[in-house]
């Protein structure tokens, strides 16, 4: 594959997940080292670790775009034609050579590139015998690697192929898995169905729970990198995805457990969106500072100067007592920065308040209607007129379409809205003017330059026929 051929580890990187600008072949954060001569030392597994860290962390990834779609390719939000920030995403003019696309393709691959040569390097050095100290801490850097290669393959499956659908065989195309070895400049590639794709990511998963060793190397700030909660919280958002409502179930509830945490408050949830500082809602986030000069690249400037807004559908689900509402009076929302700068915020992967909803999804699909409703109470009080579970819907029907409406209210511009809508098959409304678009059928091309680089990437042929109307 021509966009995930040629890696250095980098060498001289500061912890915690933070933007990086540059281009895939760049190597300015490395010491001029090949992957195959990188790995010497428990450090310098740590430093291919953050490597896959700052490419998650990108404005071109997880930082800003792949949660941009997730609410401009869906009802949740609009962009604007002035600025054209987002626009061809947002209106669905869509041609294999989006930049945005491109990005989301080529900066997924660089977390999967680097996350496979570091757990190389991990696996070497351990072969050769290390310290029991050395031993501990490159198991903690292989189970976050593990769980960065999960989170990426995840995460450009769900954009690049068809949904996964429960009780289905899954043929359809997913994307090019990166397993024990990264590719080579003369490697021919080719795309593994939708089935393998999350057969390797549920796989990543349970390597990355096998050799978790706790929290002593994440800096004292564990929720800035794949903690343990964190690792159930992604195998939860799998599994639901997959329609294995027990798995997820399951998985939402140890993240809760590890997590500790009982949410945020009244209080504190409208302030929690301009601080950086770890809030009780985080389980995983993108961690934003000053030092990043984010700018135009911030998910704050498409939201704030570059006029991105959210729709009246949007607004209309909350009500009148909803707390969470204040938040629609922020500068840019949820990114609406810090008092002393307006770009940065941090971008939240997992929170406390979607695992209670994947529960009670998950309770609801498995018939059990009153665990459902404790579950989904955590968020649904955030509305002073739900003062119990008696005022939730009592049918399982009514209560399904209920949690749908709540996750928009509770996670809308978190990027989930568009994959939501994909694996239920809702009927949305999109571009502000196309309605029933059945984006389940919809499909993102492969970006241009990967298909005539001519390493045998094959095209989602006929993805501009299920385009809205």
């Amino acid at each position: 594959m021509k966009n995930i051929k040629v890696f250095a580890i980098g060498a001289a990187l500061t912890m915690g997940l933070v933007s990086c600008n540059d281009s895939y072949f760049d190597v300015e954060m490395d010491q001029n080292k090949t992957s195959e001569t990188a790995f010497n030392t428990a450090q310098d597994v740590k430093n291919g670790m953050i490597g896959a860290y700052y490419a998650l962390g990108s404005y071109r990834f997880y930082g800003n775009y792949v949660v941009a779609l997730g609410d401009m390719a869906s009802d949740i939000a609009t962009a604007s034609s002035s600025t054209g920030h987002f626009f061809a995403i947002n209106s669905y003019g869509i041609t294999d050579t989006n930049g945005e696309l491109d990005d989301i393709w080529n900066y997924g691959y660089k977390v999967i590139d680097r996350s496979v040569r570091t757990i190389n390097g991990a696996e070497k050095i351990l072969e050769a015998g290390v310290t029991e100290e050395d031993e501990y801490a490159i198991h903690s850097y292989l189970s976050q690697c593990y769980a960065l290669r999960a989170l990426a393959t995840f995460t450009l499956t769900n954009i690049f192929g068809l949904p996964y659908q429960a009780g289905q065989t899954n043929s359809q195309l997913g994307v090019i898995l990166v397993k024990d070895e990264p590719y080579t400049i003369n490697d021919e590639v080719h795309r593994s169905s939708v089935a393998d794709c999350y057969a390797q990511i549920l796989s990543d998963i349970e390597k990355a729970k096998d050799f978790y060793t706790g929290e002593d190397e994440m800096n004292g700030a564990p929720q800035f990198y794949f903690n343990l909660a964190a690792i159930y919280a992604l195998e939860a958002r799998v599994n639901l995805y997959m329609g294995n409502y027990a798995a997820a179930k399951a998985a939402a509830e140890n993240a809760i457990e590890e997590r500790g945490s009982d949410g945020a408050t009244a209080a504190n949830y409208v302030s929690m969106w301009s601080s950086n500082a770890i809030s009780a809602e985080d389980i995983l986030t993108i961690n934003k500072t000053n030092d990043d000069n984010l700018s135009a690249n911030a998910l704050n400037t498409l939201y704030g100067s570059y006029k991105g807004n959210i729709t009246d559908f949007t607004v209309s689900l909350f009500g009148d007592n909803d707390y969470r509402a204040g938040v629609l009076d922020n500068y840019a929302y949820k990114y609406c920065g810090l008092p002393t700068a307006q770009a940065v915020s941090n971008i939240p992967i997992f929170r406390v308040s979607e695992m209670y909803l994947i529960l009670a999804e998950c309770e609801a699909n498995l018939g059990n209607l009153d665990d459902a409703k404790d579950a989904l109470f955590f968020t649904a009080q955030r509305d002073a007129d739900i003062a119990s579970t008696d005022d939730l819907p009592s049918t399982k029907a009514d209560l399904i379409s209920f949690i749908n409406d709540e996750r928009v209210r509770e996670l809308y511009l978190e990027g989930h809205r568009w994959y939501d809508a994909r694996r239920q098959g809702l009927k949305i409304t999109v571009a502000t003017t196309s309605t029933n678009f059945d984006v389940a059928k919809f499909v993102y091309p492969i970006p241009a330059a990967e298909i005539n680089a001519g390493y045998g990437t094959e095209q989602n042929e006929g993805w501009s026929d299920n385009l809205p109307k």
